[in-house]
């Protein structure tokens, strides 16, 4: 297959320390169905930069340097970078002059790069996958220090990052709120439509033969070449894109140096290099066993739950046989070779040779087989979920292909938990969930730093309101709904941060979740009054029935909310209609009625919140405040 050419643009003026990892980066793109060339603006003040790119020259092939000789000075520090008309347009011109040169030349792709961008290996090869005529690769930078960090591309206007029709009025709070929800899907890897762009693009020739460029539109107020060149490419019909695949690294500052080395550790080793490690590593592992000292390579860590126990099993009936005969059984794996994978089930397919050879009795046997390995990957692990070797031989293990574990979303709002119950929660939580996503509704307190610890090797999705929703439930639990099928679980397990099950949970929830006839799951909720005792009256009883805390989600369901500001349910009212209900014994402990503390600043919030409280509600607050409450003592 003739590679496309692509020509890689970029006016430099960079420091010699920044501009070093930019051109180490562009040294190890790869160019499995491109060729590249390169074309520099050399704007330099400092020769030190100017000589990095000329040894960049003489050290890869195709290479070309436009020196262009300014004396405008540009201001960055520590704190931000300083823009004035003259250098927005001086570096419009000199992009133009690139664009022109990608045309004349009749180069397939221009990709124009900031000489502040570290980029990851497979950028541009991902970036021509897409078939778009623009399209960018996102970064991410905080504009100023104490800034969140926020994406280079927008929606709307100048840095508006949330659509809304033109006589829409939005809130402060309801703005927030489409902005995040923005934000958030951009850190999702995909390819999404967006209103502007610029700094890492990859540009088709048909947009360039279209027209699109940098040059000033007259009329227009906004200020960056970047954002004349989105509205023109808009205008004459070119959508443009963001791709998040592989997120490049922005040195904005000589203080975001130091995060080269750990942005470059994340990219090392591709997926399809973890997945073909595993099948060595453990086909290995799992073919080399001593008929007296047994196995001397661990083997388990490599396969999954299901696949462990179905070995043990064959192992233990082939061990006796082993030590009877005195044999030693050493294998490792040759050839391999990346087939395909499964995107829908995280599922990879290995091809590989097996060299084998058996010691029996002092009679050495060697054999070679050709083998296939699939292999589970989820939260950056991977685990072989089943393998067959093609030819029979003494000593094969083998076990039927593995059936999927289902994911189970632990889906939660917190508010300022940090220093009630949070940690405790999310400790017994983590033992059995596969992902989860948490709504932090406008905490002050250390309750996100929490979720980010005990979930750094899970899964996550901590999406934090600026504003708390509480005041109306129904809203923050849509916001929580959504955000959580996002995920697209198999099962959504739906607590609040001072909610844990007893510790039998842990041991039978993956067998509850493949009873594939039901759809959601219900347990008995103890409101504990204090650790060992919880509380049982004519007000208290919610123990005595069984409420859903975890459910299937369908995609084919329709769900309905309850339109309550207060006590709108944690799940859709409709949640126990879409099928049917298992019914559990195993408990969970409700931990937020122990401290008095609490319990006086529920009873106020209630009083406060709920203005059209029943008659029930209102002496069900009152018990609240009940000095002597009947108490029960907990048992597991």
């Amino acid at each position: 297959m003739k590679k496309k050419r692509v020509l890689v643009g970029s006016p430099i003026r960079q420091n010699p320390s920044i501009l070093k990892e930019f051109l180490e980066s562009l040294r190890e793109l790869e160019q499995e169905t491109i060729e590249l060339s390169y074309l520099f603006i050399d704007d330099n003040e400092d020769p030190a930069s100017s000589q990095l790119l000329s040894e960049f020259s003489e050290s890869t092939a195709n290479v070309m340097i436009h020196k262009n000789n300014s004396k405008d000075h540009y201001i960055r520090n520590e704190i931000s970078h300083s823009w004035n008309e003259q250098l927005v347009w001086k570096v419009a011109r000199l992009k133009d002059i690139i664009i022109k040169i990608a045309v004349e030349f009749n180069y397939d792709y221009l990709f124009f790069v900031d000489s502040d961008i570290v980029l990851h290996p497979r950028t541009i090869e991902q970036l021509k996958s897409t078939e778009k005529e623009i399209v960018s690769e996102i970064f991410w930078t905080k504009w100023q220090p104490d800034f969140p960090e926020l994406p280079q591309v927008w929606l709307e206007d100048h840095y508006t990052m949330f659509y809304k029709q033109r006589n829409e009025q939005l809130t402060q709070e309801e703005a927030l709120n489409r902005q995040d929800q923005f934000i958030n899907q951009l850190k999702k890897p995909g390819l999404y439509e967006v209103g502007g762009l610029g700094a890492c693009t990859l540009i088709c020739k048909s947009a360039l033969e279209k027209g699109a460029n940098f040059n000033e539109i007259k009329n227009l107020s906004f200020w960056g070449e970047d954002r004349h060149f989105c509205i023109r490419a808009a205008a004459l019909g070119i959508e443009l894109f963001v791709d998040t695949h592989y997120p490049a690294y922005h040195i904005y500052r000589e203080s975001d140096l130091k995060g080269v080395v750990k942005f470059k550790s994340s990219f090392n080793e591709t997926i399809e290099t973890k997945v073909m490690r595993v099948v060595s590593e453990g086909i290995s592992a799992l073919g080399s066993f001593h008929y007296s000292l047994g196995y001397p390579v661990a083997w388990k860590k490599h396969f999954v739950k299901e696949a462990r126990i179905v070995l043990e099993n064959e192992i233990q009936k082939q061990m006796s046989k082993t030590i009877a005969d005195h044999t030693k059984v050493n294998a490792y794996v040759e050839n391999l070779k990346y087939i395909s994978n499964s995107p829908d089930i995280s599922m990879h397919r290995v091809e590989f040779t097996l060299h084998n050879y058996i010691l029996q009795k002092g009679e050495r046997i060697e054999s070679h087989f050709k083998g296939f390995c699939n292999v589970f990957y989820s939260n950056e692990q991977c685990s072989i979920a089943s393998f067959n070797i093609e030819s029979e031989y003494e000593g094969q293990i083998d076990f039927p292909n593995h059936k999927m574990p289902k994911k189970l979303t632990l889906s939660m709002v917190i508010q300022n938990e940090g220093a009630r119950f949070l940690k405790q929660v999310l400790e017994s939580h983590a033992k059995y969930i596969d992902s989860a996503v948490i709504i932090d509704d406008g905490s002050t307190d250390d309750s996100v730093q929490i979720c980010e610890t005990i979930l750094r090797n899970i899964r996550h999705n901590i999406i934090s309101n600026s504003c708390s929703k509480f005041s109306n439930e129904v809203e923050l639990r849509k916001q929580q709904w959504e955000a959580t099928i996002d995920e697209q679980p198999d099962w959504i397990l739906n607590v609040d941060a001072d909610e844990l099950f007893e510790e039998e949970f842990s041991k039978k929830v993956h067998q509850l979740m493949e009873l594939e006839k039901y759809s959601t799951m219900c347990f008995p909720l103890y409101d504990m009054w204090d650790e060992k005792h919880y509380r049982e009256d004519e007000y208290w009883y919610a123990h005595k029935t069984h409420r859903p805390f975890i459910a299937r989600y369908s995609p084919e369901a329709v769900y309905d909310w309850l339109e309550e500001k207060q006590h709108c349910g944690r799940f859709p009212k409709n949640i126990l209609d879409i099928g049917p209900n298992l019914i559990s014994d195993l408990k969970l402990k409700h931990l937020g009625w122990i401290r008095e503390e609490d319990r006086l600043k529920k009873y106020k919030r209630y009083q406060i919140l709920d203005t059209n409280k029943t008659e029930f509600r209102t002496k069900h607050y009152e018990s609240i405040l009940n000095v002597k409450p009947n108490l029960v003592a907990w048992e597991d």
